[in-house]
This record gives C-alpha cells, structure tokens and sequence, in this order.
C-alpha cells in the first residue's frame, strides 16, 4: 500500500511510519536517522540467501603491495578534486537538476580516468538509473580470478543535502560526504589502475573491486537499497564492503584517530579493519555505534552481505558544518583525509589479494 505524498519512513528495525516531506527533512534537521522504505526494494529480495562469503582475513599480510600504492596518495590531488566537487555544484541533493549533473560528472571523471588504466588492467564505468533524477555510479577493476569470484566493494555517496533549504539551499557537501566520494576517485586514479599494483597482481588472482557511488543517501538510504537488492537478486557475491561517510573533518585540539563502527556491521570485517588501522593508518582506532541507518553501509548488512564503516571522529566531535553551507573544503583536513585513502587502499588490495 503507498500513500500519495507519503513515505514510508523506517526510524529503528521495528518503526515504521508514513511521513510527509516536511517531516522527513525535519528529521534532517534533528539529525535524525532513517531508512526510506517505501519502495521495498531489500524487503523484496529478504527470501533470498545472500552470498556467504569465505572468511575474511585476520591481519594485514600485504605490506610489501600495500605501502608502495599507499606511498602515491597526492594531497594536492585530493584537494583538487574535492575543490571541484564541492565548488561546482550549488547542491547535490538527489531529487534537484544540479544533483543530476553531480552524478553525470563523477561518472564523466571516471570514465576518464577508466581511459588511463594500464594496458592489461580492465576497468568498466556504469551508471544505475533511479526512479530520481540522479544517478548511482559504479566503476569496477576486474579480477583475475573467475568471472564470478567475489567482489570486493568501497562506497561513499556522492548527494549532499542543506537541511535547511534541500532543493535549492547552498550544499557543497566537502565533509558529508564529498571527501569519501574522492576516496574512489582518488585511489582508482593514483593507485589500483597503475604500477605498481597491476605488475603485482600477476603473482597473484585478485578478486575484482568496485567503487560504488551512491545517490540519494541524504534520503534515506536509497540508491544503496536499490544497488544492494539489485546485487542480492542477481546472486552476486560479495566479499566485503567498506563504507566511507566523513572523513575530512579533524577538530582542533582532538586526538587525531580513526573511528570504527560497530553497530550494524559485521563484526569480523570490523576486527579486520581494526588491524588494517594498526598497520597502516599511523594512528590509532577508536570504537563508537552510530544507530539506526546512519550510512549506507546498512543497507548491506539487511541484506545480508559482510559491511565495515570508518569515520572521521567521534561523533561529538565530527564536524558541526555537515547539511549547511560552510561544509566546504575550509572546513577539511585533507592530511586527516589521506590517512582514510591509505586505509582504502589497504582494504581493497589485502580484500582482492586474500
């Protein structure tokens, strides 16, 4: 049943309710956490067995691939790309023509970057239509491994939303959650599609990796429900899936650290990406719960597929500029933000390499 002007609005696993737009961005306001499921789409594929994965690994083994990938992380290249990102778009709310253009032009970057790939590397750029004006984006770096070997998965969102004014208010979105979105940009670009990593792959039989961009997160989790139930009906199987949801803000004054979640995850990812931060991060991990749909990473753990998600602080601690017009790159610490593009960089090749 669907009520017209209404949406079917989930505030906890067992809550439920039909709200108007008005309260729905209320509780954008409030800082609220929802899941839009209105259209039912993990509903829809809950009969069917996700993909069990293999287990996943215990420590990092990978160094001697890792570091030297890790070393090529550019902060004046994430600065750049962020800088366009937020700069070029008045908002990247979902529903808004201008969030439209936001999704046509990371996928635009990554087709062009797609075209750099080193010779023997094959990269594949895809747009995942929605019922809304933008679009889901996914770029895959195929495996060696068979064609159906699991799939090791990084994922941002790419919409941003004023919760003041969502349709036409100024949005940037640096923070929330511009910078995670570069993360793939920024790792495919400088990383995994060149030296050293595609001649090191010929020792091995890497599963394939794929960077998601997901629409309509601001909404209620909504482009990663539809990718995520897409992925489930189709049988694809899925390895893990590493979130990223503010990474740039490092508040003055503050232990630098990486946050972990531990709610609405699985828990032995989790552990793996603890080690990873050990290893990697030269900062340490920090343990902390976000409830009910705080990023999209919960839309695969409903349906049943390994998730992990990092953050930037604490949350009393994460930046206070998220939803409104000064969430821009002033407000970034692009050397906090490298060290969670090093930690991407981790996961997917320890993941691909396991």
């Amino acid at each position: 049943m669907t009520r017209q002007g209404f949406r079917r609005i989930a505030l906890s696993e067992t809550d439920e309710r039909w709200m108007a737009e008005d309260q729905i961005i209320g509780l954008l306001r409030q800082k609220i956490h929802f899941m839009d499921v209105t259209d039912r789409d993990l509903e829809s594929v809950a009969s069917l067995k996700a993909y069990k994965a293999e287990d996943c690994p215990t420590s990092a083994s990978k160094q001697s691939v890792v570091l030297p990938i890790a070393g090529n992380v550019s902060v004046p290249a994430l600065t750049s790309w962020l800088t366009e990102l937020s700069t070029s778009f008045k908002t990247r709310y979902y529903q808004s023509p201008s969030g439209a253009k936001a999704s046509q032009w990371i996928f635009d970057q990554a087709k062009h970057l797609a075209k750099k790939a080193a010779a023997n590397v094959k990269v594949s750029v895809k747009q995942f239509e929605h019922p809304w004006p933008q679009s889901s984006v996914i770029a895959r770096i195929e495996g060696e491994d068979a064609a159906d070997a699991p799939v090791v998965v990084l994922s941002a969102h790419l919409d941003s939303v004023n919760h003041q004014n969502p349709w036409f208010g100024q949005s940037p979105g640096a923070d929330d959650d511009g910078k995670a979105s570069l993360l793939g940009g920024e790792t495919r670009a400088r990383t995994l599609i060149r030296p050293p990593f595609p001649p090191i792959c010929s020792l091995y039989k890497p599963r394939p990796i794929e960077f998601h961009w997901y629409a309509g997160e601001e909404g209620g989790l909504l482009g990663s429900q539809k990718v995520v139930a897409a992925y489930k009906r189709a049988g694809i199987p899925v390895f893990g899936v590493l979130q990223s949801d503010m990474t740039g803000y490092f508040p003055s004054g503050e232990t630098e650290t990486i946050v972990v979640m531990t709610d609405f995850v699985d828990p032995a990812l989790t552990r793996f990406l603890k080690a990873l931060v050990e290893t990697y991060a030269g900062v340490g991990w920090t343990e902390t719960s976000c409830g009910f749909a705080c990023s999209d990473h919960a839309s695969w753990t409903k349906a049943g597929f390994p998730s992990a998600f990092m953050f930037e602080s604490e949350f009393p601690a994460s930046s206070p500029y998220v939803h409104t017009p000064v969430d821009d790159v002033s407000n970034v610490s692009f050397e906090h933000m490298a060290k969670f593009t090093k930690l991407a960089i981790a996961f997917a090749v320890e993941m691909s390499l396991f």
